[in-house]
């Protein structure tokens, strides 16, 4: 009965002993294999981004809202909260993007500038065509608008007569008489907002 006692006892003290170095073995197999169960589970874990504005640029590369024959009368049947995004004629390229975001950041107290050219909302487009209609420049507003045209990339708000063409010439027109911008500054910021991609006549 002794040896019997003392062989309880002897197996009680080894698996009081071992009971803790299993259960840290189980926890470190869990801890440094995460991903075992996500995948037997089906999912996947998301990477974020670790350029946020090269993912920026790769969505909007290819959207189609913005076209070179879309008209101001068209976008104003369009929801204000929409967006026209995309370029228009030529196909964007990364490093001019960047430059023009960067250009940009320095209007980021401008209503009338968007903060970027290639995703526009509908609503600031609106306020632009309305602008054009509202303004009748006199004659030294005008002199400074021609210059401004004659600095600019384009030499014109926009490439072609589309829906940019308007409400850029209407934010010039804003621009010029209430804040009283320069033909320097408004050819910088016409070419700063050019949505029109990247090409031979592009961004030079």
């Amino acid at each position: 009965m002794n040896a019997l006692t003392s062989g309880f006892k002897i197996l009680a003290v080894a698996t009081a002993t071992l009971a803790p170095i299993s259960s840290a073995v189980l926890a470190g197999t869990a801890a440094a294999s995460p991903t075992r169960t996500s995948m037997q589970m089906g999912t996947r874990t998301a990477t974020p981004s670790a350029d946020p504005l090269r993912a920026r640029f790769v969505f909007l590369s290819h959207q189609t809202s913005n076209r070179c024959t879309l008209q101001p009368a068209e976008v104003m049947r369009m929801a204000p909260t929409a967006r026209l995004q995309g370029s228009c004629c030529a196909p964007m390229a990364y490093a001019d993007y960047v430059k023009q975001i960067r250009g940009l950041k320095a209007y980021a107290d401008v209503r009338e500038i968007p903060p970027d050219p290639y995703n526009v909302e509908v609503r600031l487009a609106q306020r632009l065509f309305g602008f054009d209609k509202t303004y009748s420049l006199d004659a030294d507003q005008q002199a400074v608008y021609d210059q401004a045209m004659r600095m600019a990339d384009e030499h014109d708000p926009c490439c072609c007569r589309c829906w940019r063409y308007v409400a850029f010439r209407g934010q010039a027109k804003e621009l010029l008489a209430r804040r009283r911008y320069t033909a320097a500054q408004i050819a910088h910021v016409w070419d700063l907002e050019d949505g029109c991609g990247s090409g031979p006549m592009m961004m030079r």
